[in-house]
């Protein structure tokens, strides 16, 4: 049964503030808990989200709802997306009329579907990074080809020349990794991928490996610092020879859809793709 309701909004969004508040007041004329949170990094109020919070909703794009997911993902909180950005993988019904969407949380008419989450750490820091769709490790813009090698638990697997790597999440498989040449992966697959940027090989190619297995990139010959980035945000610098290493992490996201809107994997991939549009038009 849910009770208390976290409403996060991208307030970047011509839209978004005015449902936010018009959402809270139709959850609260149906006795419901309501803390509306401005989705900012810097926002103070990220620390009021309690634990007994039963859901949380998130209003913007992709970039908003990747954001918020780090919030929620510590107390295990279903996390429903509402687009008010363009493409739109993790946040649907942004047509949709306040009072539905109230009636349907207040129905608790959701499905849940758990997505793996990536972590990657890098030992000579301390410092662990979790992402729901990637991590990007990537070269300085002023600095030549980056030199990794690819190790799948102990077995060294291959030795990059690229502009970068991508260690992608099925769920992250339809983003930046789709972009660099990778596989669309169904996110009920336990896998994670490994997609290389811009390659300086013709051999170089994107592997798909169980997400039980660890992934160790160790770079080499690399005379200047390079970069970790975590859901296009956490950017850290890391120096030459730094070793970073990726396996499944503890926690799994709780992603939120609506029962009577509910779509699958596909039918939303089609959709976003445009695929099958060139045969429906013959």
């Amino acid at each position: 049964m849910i009770k208390e309701i976290a409403i996060f909004f991208n307030p970047l969004k011509a839209q978004a503030p005015a449902f936010a508040r018009a959402l809270a007041i139709e959850l609260e004329a149906k006795s419901l808990t309501c803390l509306v949170i401005e989705a900012q990094a810097n926002n103070s109020n990220w620390s009021e989200l309690k634990k007994s919070t039963d859901l949380a909703v998130v209003m913007g794009g992709d970039g908003t709802f990747l954001c918020v997911s780090k919030q929620v993902i510590k107390h295990q909180i279903p996390l429903l997306g509402i687009n008010f950005g363009h493409l739109g993988f993790l946040s649907e019904y942004g047509d949709m009329e306040v009072k539905e969407l109230a009636d349907a949380i207040a129905n608790n008419d959701l499905v849940i579907q758990e997505r793996s989450l990536l972590q990657a750490e890098v030992p000579s820091l301390g410092k662990k990074v979790i992402a729901l769709n990637e991590v990007v490790v990537s070269r300085d813009s002023k600095s030549n080809l980056l030199y990794t090698d690819l190790y799948i638990d102990d077995d060294l697997l291959h030795s990059f020349r690229s502009d970068g790597i991508i260690v992608s999440t099925p769920t992250g498989s339809t983003a930046y990794a789709l972009s660099a040449g990778g596989a669309v992966m169904d996110p009920n697959i336990k896998a994670f991928e490994i997609v290389p940027i811009a390659a300086h090989s013709l051999a170089s190619r994107a592997h798909v490996i169980s997400d039980e297995q660890c992934i160790v990139l160790e770079t080499k010959d690399n005379k200047t610092n390079f970069f970790m980035q975590a859901d296009g945000q956490d950017l850290i610098e890391l120096e030459p020879g730094s070793r970073i290493v990726f396996s499944k992490a503890e926690y799994s996201l709780k992603l939120a859809q609506l029962k009577a809107s509910y779509r699958s994997f596909y039918s939303i991939l089609r959709d976003k793709m445009k695929w099958g549009e060139i045969g429906a038009n013959k």
